[in-house]
């Protein structure tokens, strides 16, 4: 005889035991055991694949509505990786200025999709959180880094420097900020679609991101030269900048 068992949804399943079993205690008796194919729980990956694809679809829409601003501001950006001098030309140009902030702050919930979606920095505990709260978490990182930084700024800023080139060392990570997240969402991009394996796209971003980094520290140390002596130069540029992402990436990678 066919056994009558109805099925739950959930972590578990309740159901009728079978006719042979079911009156042994003189009444009906209902069991509840644990289902063998669990329903995926809000660690599934699905589920940050489809949380990380809304996120990109709505920045994808935002950033072609702010497409003709950003055509703008993306040779500037793109100078200031040749030659310092452009990071000056940017920063004493308010406008300019203004749209580079913009741009950052649009790449800013892309770039945190990127750094989850591929595990760029994800915690032991990862997968035990919800896909929201991870990026919730990185977004929060990123942002107490900034704050750190930015309180370093304050802090160390000499009483004799120039304050435009000191505002334009400050800011200029927004700048750079900009070409790494959109060269790393093409190149994950890319390599997604000709079905390259996630490891191969972590390192890839990985390195272009690090490539970027390095040439901003070029240019930042040129732009503390400009006001400094060179040692000092070398000072400003370990506490201000390396030492910040230092700690980032160490809290990254015990986490």
């Amino acid at each position: 005889m066919a056994d009558s068992t109805y099925r739950a949804d959930n972590a578990y399943r309740y159901g009728m035991l079978p006719a042979d079993s079911a009156f042994t205690s003189g009444h009906k008796a209902y069991t509840a055991y644990v289902a063998s194919d669990r329903c995926p729980g809000y660690t599934s990956p699905d589920v940050g694949e489809q949380i990380s694809d809304a996120i990109l679809v709505i920045m994808t829409i935002i950033f072609i509505i702010y497409i003709r601003k950003a055509i703008d501001i993306l040779p500037q950006t793109a100078g200031c990786l040749l030659r310092w001098k452009e990071n000056l030309n940017l920063e004493f140009n308010v406008r300019s200025s203004w749209e580079r902030n913009r741009m950052a702050a649009i790449l800013y919930p892309t770039a945190c999709v990127i750094i989850y979606r591929y595990g760029i920095a994800a915690p032991a505990s990862a997968d035990k959180l919800h896909p929201a709260a991870m990026l919730a978490i990185i977004a929060g990182a990123v942002a107490v880094f900034l704050a750190v930084r930015l309180l370093l700024f304050r802090i160390m800023r000499p009483s004799g420097a120039n304050p435009r080139l000191w505002d334009t060392s400050r800011r200029a990570l927004y700048t750079y900020f900009i070409p790494a997240a959109i060269l790393s969402v093409l190149v994950s991009g890319i390599m997604e679609l000709c079905g390259t394996g996630t490891d191969a796209i972590r390192d890839s971003v990985t390195y272009v991101s690090a490539a970027i980094w390095i040439i901003f520290l070029i240019r930042q140390l040129q732009i503390f030269r400009n006001s400094c002596s060179l040692f000092s130069a070398i000072l400003y540029l370990c506490t201000l900048e390396i030492l910040p992402m230092a700690i980032l990436v160490t809290a990254a990678i015990l986490s």
